[in-house]
């Protein structure tokens, strides 16, 4: 049902939590996961070159290698991508352009809580806009 899966990682508990839930079905399906994670929009204009924008980079592939990957077990098909980006909107690009089947995401609330209203935007713009289904996935204790 699921080839190409797409995470949307906001570094934190929520999306870590919701990833374990991607790994699975990721798993169950025999998909490729891709990982998306959106650094700080006000970076997308600077150089590639530019030495803050290196070292934010460098900080979340640290970060990606210390936290995310040890959640990735024995995952084959799994790629990892970070930018300087409006989170949603390069979401839903990056959704077109490696044609995914399903978006997940991570949420704060708790099951008992959730509703459309209490989704961030970013969530929320998202699932306005995504290509493809989303899981929306919140944050169990």
């Amino acid at each position: 049902m699921f080839d190409r899966i797409l995470m949307a990682l906001k570094f934190g508990l929520a999306s870590e939590f919701a990833l374990v839930k991607g790994v699975e079905l990721a798993k169950a399906h025999e998909a490729e996961l891709h990982i998306f994670h959106a650094m700080d929009y006000t970076l997308k204009d600077l150089a590639e070159g530019d030495p803050r924008l290196i070292e934010v980079k460098k900080e979340a592939q640290n970060y990606y290698e210390a936290k995310i990957k040890p959640l990735l077990s024995d995952l084959k098909k799994v790629s990892f991508k970070c930018m300087p980006a409006d989170p949603a909107l390069e979401v839903c690009k990056q959704a077109i352009q490696i044609n995914a089947d399903l978006i997940v995401l991570g949420c704060h609330q708790l099951p008992e809580k959730m509703c459309l209203g209490r989704v961030d935007y970013i969530g929320i713009t998202i699932l306005e806009k995504a290509p493809c289904p989303v899981m929306l996935v919140p944050l169990c204790e």
